[in-house]
């Protein structure tokens, strides 16, 4: 973690700037120590650079078992992502046709659950991308997506957390964005508010995640997929509806062949 990343940082529960506590010399980064909130007298250690905003175990829900999964999946996650938009056409084709919309304004970008990495090569030296944040709630994704960005030198902070408490002061990116997952967050509607709640006035948000022929795409290609939900998975609908009725330029796009929707609006000024 960078230590400039401090001056972001924020207890997920109560959001209370955080107090950081090293166990080793500081340098321009911290690999080991810890944040302290003194408001909830709580602890969050760093570990080999990444800071943990979650304990795996006490995760509940739809959270707990699509960690567990991505946690196995991120060996495979980037080849499989890049086979599959083979099959369509091309991966830089479509990761553009919806990164494309950003407006980042030359400032920090956050990306909520960032996996192992697969959207970072289309960002890092993009124009008006400045920073580069990731967040995600698998530690093995964020493992995978560590190596992948110490392997080709990009300066890329990587937090453990869950996107419906996100560990960021109010107002603090110039562009957030979110590909794959929302749909079965155990609450969704938290999540979107977290994602406008750490977005500077004027931000505009993204939300991409499979439409229903998406996910039912899955029954042949991950046969394990509707087992996950006990027989019981809802019907996917975009989540518009829990976008606050003050966020302006709202719209939605289906793209991806249709497998997968775009949820964009912008924060007011």
């Amino acid at each position: 973690m960078k230590l400039d990343s401090l001056d972001l940082l924020a207890c997920p529960a109560c959001h209370s700037p955080l107090a950081l506590q090293v166990k080793v010399d500081i340098r321009e980064e911290v690999e080991n120590g810890s944040l302290h909130c003194a408001h909830c007298n709580k602890d969050y250690l760093i570990r080999q650079g990444i800071p943990h905003f979650i304990r795996p175990e006490e995760l509940t829900g739809l959270n707990r078992r699509f960690a567990r999964v991505y946690d196995w999946f991120s060996y495979v996650y980037r080849p499989a992502s890049t086979l599959l938009f083979a099959f369509m056409g091309g991966e830089k084709r479509y990761r553009r046709e919806v990164l494309n919309r950003l407006d980042p304004k030359g400032g920090r970008v956050l990306e909520v659950s960032v996996g192992p990495g697969v959207n970072l090569p289309y960002l890092v030296g993009a124009p008006g991308v400045g920073e580069i944040y990731g967040l995600d709630i698998s530690l093995g994704q964020l493992k995978r997506c560590q190596g992948f960005t110490r392997r080709r030198s990009w300066s890329v902070d990587l937090f453990l957390g869950n996107a419906e408490q996100l560990p960021f002061k109010d107002a603090s990116f110039e562009s957030v964005f979110h590909i794959g997952g929302i749909n079965f967050f155990n609450d969704k509607k938290k999540a979107i508010e977290e994602m406008i709640r750490v977005a500077r006035p004027g931000t505009k948000i993204i939300i991409v995640d499979e439409t229903e022929k998406g996910a039912r795409a899955y029954r042949l290609t991950s046969p394990g997929f509707e087992r996950m939900f006990d027989g019981k998975r809802e019907v996917i609908n975009v989540p518009v509806d829990l976008v606050p009725p003050t966020m302006v330029e709202v719209r939605v796009d289906y793209v991806w062949r249709g497998f997968f929707y775009c949820l964009e609006f912008r924060k007011p000024w």
